[in-house]
């Protein structure tokens, strides 16, 4: 596939998360995916993560500030934005809206993404939850 196609999959990702259309997510995803960020692995790890996280953040968004591509791989620079309505690391929900930016790269093979290493700003996320200090403040 041409890096233009594989750009148009993981667009379609982040509109089905956007979407909380876990289905979609996963018909997007090689049965044996590999997430070098989460301990969830293959098409059943990545919808356990997804519903995991749309449960945490029901209303969970991502908005693509940038996406590169070059032969299989895609990196995607975004923003997540959501309400803090579920557990999430163990801290009861708080009612807080976070934002957060995000980097991804993405690998694909034959229209699926079989590859992904994720860096999410966590810090700014977990500050904005109250579950660290604020170092500005």
């Amino acid at each position: 596939m041409s890096a233009e196609e594989n750009k148009d999959v993981v667009r379609g990702w982040f509109e089905a998360l956007s979407r909380h259309d876990v289905v979609a997510m996963a018909d997007l995803v090689a049965d044996d995916f590999v997430n070098h960020s989460s301990t969830n692995q293959g098409r059943e790890g990545a919808v356990a993560e997804i519903e995991y996280w749309i449960s945490a953040f029901p209303d969970v968004a991502a908005t693509i500030e940038d996406l590169i591509a070059e032969g299989d791989r895609v990196v995607a620079r975004f923003a997540t934005t959501g309400s803090h309505l579920g557990d999430f690391m163990g801290t009861p929900p708080t009612g807080r809206a976070v934002s957060f930016q995000e980097i991804d790269v993405f690998k694909l093979e034959n229209g699926l993404i079989t590859e992904v290493w994720a860096a999410p700003d966590v810090y700014g996320m977990l500050t904005q939850l109250g579950m660290l200090p604020d170092a500005e403040a």
